[in-house]
């Protein structure tokens, strides 16, 4: 695997832990081999009125236009995990900026490539991208399960990939990069301009110029000729990185507006430099920095409000037009709606009858959630009772402190790191307190929960121990950390593996059971009250083809033991019934 090497004065908090100050500069992660591997769907973005990446029609001659998809296909949950990573908090109206994937999808399609499962695989489209699963057989909590397609190399190249060395072949795309819908294309700058610039075969390599704080001054014109103006000197962009795999410089404004980890993920490597050009954006002309990576374009419009100067552009709308003559096929699809199993909550019993009879047989109340990840099932007895959360709150404080983390664009700080450590594997409640307040305490944490759709979640202000939840709350907390469908996919994967290394005296409740060898993350909570004890556990199950989220409660129990009990009681039941 081939690294993306960034050398900048600009450093990035790529580690888990924040390196010293006097740390190089680092490399990004590594990703799939550069030729290797589109992915699906995009969805249906309204952009701001000021933005430089609205839909372009094309015209698309009918003898260019590759036969229709074969059918649809409905998003999986890893689909729709992958969007609301980015988008989920846009959607809910919680983030005002530009989208990463877009609000629906909009065309979704088997589309032939020649290593996937007979030879086809399903898409997905969206404004922004296409995300793809190609091999559904894969590991769904890798980062690479769900991938987005290399549409802008194919728009420019005219090669349509459809397996890992094979490609269709057809003219470049004279499609806009940006600007307004109307804009006549002898007057735009489009996919096709780029050709002679790209390096679509390790060619075309740019020098390193990051080393003498270069300001971006080229500009792009008909046919990618390129000059240089210095009026764009006024925008103060400074080249900021460099790509030594496809060999390329990458702007600062780029890297200080994305995490590195998203902009390979999401971006791929720059494909050619960064040029500046003039567009018509609601028909007055607007300076506008451009560069073709292999999955997106990008674009800076400096004088566009906070929030929309960087913007990924419509690349999966002009994509499926493209190829297709008409970007949308059938009803647009609105990618929260495969996230909730709320609507298809059904009874414990119908899962296991035996674990719903030992939650109704106990002394005491007993609530139990279970959620199939494969499926998105939700099972539930009593899941929407309110019961004290006690240490199954440090989950949601740790979530609430990594979120911090990425919407600082930081790395885990090492005192974080060993405060996250105390609460989640010791449960030290100390260290609960002094993160909860670092977070700015629980009115703080409560809007957050709420932004991420757990919404009868109730942190207590002055004690978070006596903080409420139901059991069907933090399954689907727990499903949202399974999936990643919160946080990022290093930050997920780290929150999962403190939860999978607790004290050993600390690992029983929902791990009973579960075989050996099988993954289980998981987070207790227990309290003497006045009447009893309050018993709780919650955790994720990764098995092989088993993964399922789980969160019993109850109280009032008559000793510790007898809580435990009754939790592992149900557990036992749970893993055998899953299918």
């Amino acid at each position: 695997m081939r690294s993306f090497l960034l050398m900048s004065a600009c450093v990035f908090a790529l580690a888990l832990l924040v390196p010293p100050a006097s740390t190089a500069a680092p490399t990004l992660p590594d990703i799939l081999p550069v030729i290797v591997d589109p992915i699906a769907p995009a969805l249906t973005v309204a952009p701001a009125a000021n933005s430089a990446t609205s839909a372009i029609p094309i015209a698309v001659p009918a003898s260019d236009v590759i036969a229709a998809p074969t059918f649809a296909v409905a998003p999986s949950s890893d689909v729709a995990a992958r969007w609301a990573a980015n988008d989920a908090l846009i959607a809910s109206g919680e983030e005002s900026r530009s989208w990463t994937w877009g609000p629906q999808i909009f065309r979704s399609a088997q589309e032939a490539y020649a290593e996937a499962p007979g030879g086809s695989r399903n898409v997905w489209y969206l404004d922004k991208a296409r995300m793809e699963i190609t091999n559904p057989e894969a590991d769904p909590d890798e980062s690479w399960f769900v991938t987005s397609g290399l549409l802008v190399r194919e728009l420019i190249s005219g090669q349509i990939q459809v397996g890992n060395a094979a490609y269709e072949s057809r003219a470049s795309a004279e499609v806009p990069i940006a600007g307004d819908l109307e804009t006549p294309l002898d007057q735009a700058i489009t996919y096709a301009d780029l050709k002679p610039l790209a390096s679509l075969d390790n060619d075309r390599r740019a020098a390193v110029r990051t080393e003498f704080d270069t300001l971006v001054d080229e500009t792009i014109g008909k046919g990618g000729m390129v000059s240089q103006d210095q009026r764009f000197h006024q925008y103060e962009v400074h080249l900021g990185a460099y790509d030594e795999v496809l060999g390329h410089n990458i702007p600062g404004v780029f890297i200080e507006a994305l995490s590195a980890e998203q902009l390979l993920y999401v971006a791929g490597r720059p494909l050619a430099e960064p040029y500046w050009t003039t567009v018509q954006i609601n028909h007055a002309p607007k300076d506008v920095l451009v560069q073709a990576f292999e999955r997106r374009i990008l674009t800076f419009t400096p004088t566009n409000p906070e929030g929309w100067r960087v913007e990924w552009g419509n690349v999966g709308r002009q994509y499926a037009q493209w190829r297709y003559g008409t970007a949308e096929d059938g009803a647009p699809f609105d990618p929260s709606s495969a996230l909730d199993a709320s609507s298809t909550i059904r009874k414990l019993e119908e899962l296991s009858p035996e674990a719903a009879r030992i939650a109704l047989q106990r002394k005491g109340l007993v609530g139990a959630a279970v959620l199939d990840l494969k499926t998105g099932q939700l099972y539930s007895i009593s899941g929407t009772r309110a019961f004290p959360m006690y240490s199954t709150a440090k989950v949601p404080i740790m979530i609430g402190v990594l979120n911090q983390a990425i919407r600082e664009q930081r790395g885990i700080a090492s005192w974080e790191d060993g405060l996250l450590r105390a609460m989640i594997q010791r449960s030290d409640n100390d260290a609960a307190t002094e993160l909860i307040i670092h977070i700015g305490g629980a009115a703080t944490l409560n809007r957050y929960l709420r932004g991420i759709g757990i919404n009868n979640t109730q942190i207590d202000a002055d004690n978070w121990g006596e903080s409420t939840t139901t059991p069907q709350d933090m399954a689907r907390l727990m499903a949202k950390l399974a999936s990643c469908t919160i946080l990022n996919d290093k930050l997920c994967h780290y929150a999962l593996e403190l939860m999978r290394n607790v004290t050993p005296g600390q690992r029983w409740g929902i791990s009973a059971g579960v075989p050996g060898g099988v993954s289980v993350a998981v987070k207790n909570g227990w309290y003497p009250e006045s009447a009893g004890w309050t018993i709780n556990s919650i955790g994720y199950i990764k098995g092989t083809p088993k993964r399922y989220t789980i969160a019993v409660y109850t109280r009032p129990n008559q000793s510790m033991r007898y809580g435990i009990d009754t939790i592992e009681a149900i557990s036992m039941q749970i893993y055998p019934a899953m299918p």
